[in-house]
């Protein structure tokens, strides 16, 4: 084998094993949200919604608010299910009890997971 041959074809060898490594190493990122407010707010009822900042590493494919009387809720408890691939949406919760505190967070699905935003509060009538 040449020399130059040689040289090439390692060269060629390296930046596929490279390109292969980092398609790997890419990160895969949920998507990030921010939650708003709680308006309207009556004995069984409010609004909220939230931001969609960052899809993360693919689209958003479902989208809504999750709610429970516990800190920190997720999509297992209460939520809302709102049209994928709006920046903004909102939200009503239904169903709440009176003179009951709720804790609300915004979420977002991609093909890598559930991102959820900040937890807002609120207290029902």
């Amino acid at each position: 084998m040449k020399a130059g041959f040689k040289n090439t074809y390692t060269i060629v060898f390296t930046l596929v094993i490279l390109m292969l490594l980092s398609g790997s190493c890419m990160k895969k990122e949920v998507p990030v949200l921010e939650t708003w407010d709680v308006l309207l707010v009556t004995i069984t009822s409010a609004v909220s919604g939230g931001t969609v900042i960052d899809e993360g590493s693919s689209a958003v494919v479902s989208q809504g608010v999750c709610w429970s009387t516990e800190p920190e809720p997720t999509v297992q408890d209460f939520k809302t299910s709102e049209m994928a691939g709006q920046t903004q949406f909102s939200s009503s919760l239904k169903g709440l009890k009176g003179g009951t505190k709720y804790y609300v967070r915004a979420y977002a699905v991609n093909d890598i997971g559930i991102g959820y935003g900040n937890e807002v509060t609120f207290t029902t009538l």
